[in-house]
Parts: structure tokens; C-alpha cells; sequence
């Protein structure tokens, strides 16, 4: 009978995954990072442990150029793979900030943490990890060993990108699991994720006509001014409900002496709905097509929304009373954030995407995270996984 976990344990484990940069781009790092985790996964004496390569990540560097980032591997435990009931935890590697971020140093002060990726998402795999021990050993929680549940547990190198590559690793693991529990950070609140707005990436690369400025200006026609007449087309959408429209990133011109005849304006989208996806997408498409400007629209990433349904429902239901027994208020909300969750959606997984660690100020320098919230929302995990079994073997 295993003791209840140390929080000293707990916060070394997330400190010492979180000292180790793995931005997105930094595969080294990300490897080094899915290493320690494979040595806390092998703890729990799974069947199997491996690291998978994933494709490369498609982006559009200044220019317009599509080019291919490589990433780090991800990392893939599985046990029991012949029980009843079958559930997948996912999570990520990688955070926000790359090698050359000032944002590295972690600091303790009590239970909370501040570094990069202490809540999104190195304190929800600790969590994992703690809560897939439990299913064997769950005294926190009575009850018996759920020995009848097996699980995947998948960490992503690449999900702050949108999880590119990891895509087809990540469908064929939905299509074994029975239920996902995703380790994502809880929202502000405390709560879970319920529906969550789809995320599509696109760039719009402007061509135009160089000239010189002073000799014949007339002769040219400018992409930047293209560029801008086309953001402000497209941003007067954000007026429709469902949608929201970004221009995050603009690049483009040269010389001040002459007509710029590129430009780049990088763009992201939520939708709540796949009708409100396919219309923005006609919307961008129309506004690209216009007389008079020659504009590529390359689609990069798309993440479709993620909606609340029946079965989705029951699981929320199960978290709240979970979390109840254990001293936490946990209710869910619509969110406008985008995560794996709704990829495994959209593959026919129910999944709840948020039972990782209490924190907040993600993807910024504030970021925190409270590790006093692990043995509870642990344990919530486990008593998610008992209902949902229980309903599911006691109907088969």
C-alpha cells in the first residue's frame, strides 16, 4: 500500500521538468523533457513505454515560404491494454517559450510554483502520473485497485503549435480508449473546459508590383497597402457572433524607396461552431479573391470546435461530484481556448481536457501553479474513471 504523495515530491518533480526548456521549436529540449517524464511513467510498471517520432510542423516564414520545423518526439506508456475498459490520458511536452525567452527560472514559495510551464502543462503530467498510481493503488479515494481499466498515457511534443504532427498518433489512440481525460491546466476558476471554440491558423501572402518611389510610383502597387485593406476586411467579421478574427503577425516591404511588393499578415480564428468555421473560411476565401489583388491564403492548422454532448455532459457531471468528495468546487465552462481535447472530439473520443493542475497567467511570464491541488485532483481523476466504468461494463 502505497503512502499518499509527498508534496516535496510532487513539486521537485514539476520543478525539475519545468527547468528544462522545451519550446515547441527546441526538439533537444523537448527530448530531454520526455525522457524524465519516461522515467516517472516507468514507475508505474506500464507494459510498454516509447518515444515516437511526428512530422514536422508547417509554418510561413516572412516571406510567405512554407517551411517544415522539426520537433521533439512524443512519448507513449501503455498498461493493461486487454482490459474491460479502456481510458487515454494526454498531455504536452512542449510550452510556450523557446530557449531564447527570458522566461526560465522557477521559484518556490510554499505550494506555488512560477516558471514556464508549471501549470501548461508540466504540473498536469506530474498530476498524470500521480493519478494513473492511484488507479492501481487508489487508498486517497477508497475503494479497490481498478485493475480492470487499462490506459494510454500520451504526452505530445507539439500541441502549443497545434499539435500537428501529432495528429494521426493522437486519432488512433481515440480509437481504443473509452474515455480521455486531458491534463491541460484548470481554467481560472478551478473548473473544466466544457464546449470549446474550434482554432484555425492562416496566412495570407500578398503579392504586389515593385517600383521605385520617386520615378515611378504609379507603376507599382503595393502589397502592404493590399495587405492592410485585406485585414481590415476580414477583422469586421469579429461582429459575428461565434467567430473571432486575429491578426497577430504582419511582415513584408524593404527598401522605404520602394513599392513593397510582399507582405505576409498571419492570422488566427475561433469559431464555435463547424457552420461558423466554414463561413469564415468562405468569408477569407472571398475577400482573398477580390479584383485587383493577388492574394494565397495557406491554411495551416485547423482545430475544429469542440461541443458539448450528451456523453460529454454525463462525464462533467461525474468531475463535479468527484471533485466534491474531495473538497473541490469544480464546474464547467464554455471556453474560447483550444487544446488536444478537440482533436480526440472530433475523432468520436468523450474527453474532459482540463483535470490538470490549479494555476494561472499561462503563455506569459506570470504563470503559476499550485501543487497543494495535485492529490485532489487526482483523486478526482480516479473517481471519474471509476463512474465511468461502472456505467459502461455494468450496461456491456
Amino acid at each position: 500500500m502505497a503512502p499518499p504523495p509527498d508534496l516535496d515530491v510532487l513539486t521537485n518533480r514539476i520543478v525539475a521538468l519545468a527547468e528544462l526548456n522545451s519550446g515547441s521549436f527546441n526538439p533537444d529540449g523537448v527530448d530531454a523533457c520526455g525522457e524524465r517524464l519516461a522515467e516517472l511513467v516507468g514507475e508505474l510498471e506500464p507494459d510498454r513505454v516509447e518515444t515516437l517520432a511526428v512530422e514536422p510542423t508547417a509554418q510561413v516564414d516572412a516571406s510567405g515560404v512554407v517551411v517544415h520545423r522539426p520537433v521533439g518526439r512524443a512519448l507513449r506508456a501503455i498498461k493493461r491494454p486487454d482490459a474491460p475498459f479502456q481510458i487515454l490520458v494526454f498531455g504536452h511536452l512542449d510550452t510556450v517559450f523557446g530557449p531564447d525567452d527570458p522566461f526560465q527560472a522557477v521559484t518556490v514559495d510554499g505550494t506555488t510554483l512560477r516558471g514556464p510551464g508549471v501549470a501548461d502543462c508540466k504540473g498536469g503530467l506530474v498530476l498524470a502520473i500521480e493519478a494513473l498510481r492511484q488507479l492501481d493503488d487508489p487508498v486517497p479515494t477508497g475503494g479497490g485497485p481498478l485493475d480492470d481499466v487499462g490506459w494510454q498515457f500520451i504526452a505530445v511534443p507539439d500541441e502549443e503549435v497545434g499539435s500537428i504532427g501529432s495528429k494521426r498518433l493522437l486519432a488512433d489512440a481515440a480509437t481504443d480508449a473509452d474515455l480521455g481525460l486531458g491534463i491541460e491546466p484548470a481554467l481560472p476558476s478551478g473548473g473544466v473546459a466544457a464546449a470549446r471554440k474550434g482554432s484555425l491558423t492562416v496566412h495570407a501572402v500578398v503579392s504586389g508590383v515593385a517600383a521605385h518611389v520617386g520615378r515611378a510610383h504609379a507603376d507599382g502597387r503595393s502589397a502592404i497597402l493590399a495587405l492592410a485593406r485585406f485585414i481590415d476586411e476580414v477583422e469586421a467579421h469579429n461582429g459575428r457572433d461565434g467567430v473571432t478574427v486575429n491578426c497577430g503577425r504582419i511582415t513584408g516591404g524593404g527598401a522605404l524607396n520602394a513599392v513593397p511588393d510582399r507582405a505576409v499578415g498571419s492570422f488566427n480564428l475561433r469559431v464555435e461552431s463547424i457552420v461558423d468555421q466554414r463561413w469564415i473560411e468562405d468569408r477569407f476565401a472571398e475577400a482573398a479573391a477580390e479584383p485587383g489583388r493577388e492574394i494565397e491564403l495557406i491554411w495551416t492548422s485547423r482545430r475544429p470546435p469542440k461541443p458539448r454532448t450528451p456523453a460529454l455532459e454525463r462525464v462533467l457531471a461525474d468531475v463535479t461530484e468527484a471533485a466534491a468528495e474531495h473538497g473541490l468546487t469544480v464546474e464547467p465552462e464554455d471556453t474560447g481556448g483550444c487544446c488536444d481535447g478537440n482533436d480526440l472530439a472530433a475523432a468520436g473520443l468523450t474527453n474532459v481536457d482540463s483535470l490538470g493542475i490549479a494555476g494561472g497567467g499561462i503563455h506569459s511570464p506570470a504563470e503559476f501553479a499550485d501543487v497543494a491541488s495535485v492529490p485532489p485532483r487526482a483523486a478526482t481523476m480516479v473517481e471519474v474513471v471509476r463512474r465511468a466504468r461502472d456505467r459502461a461494463l455494468s450496461s456491456s
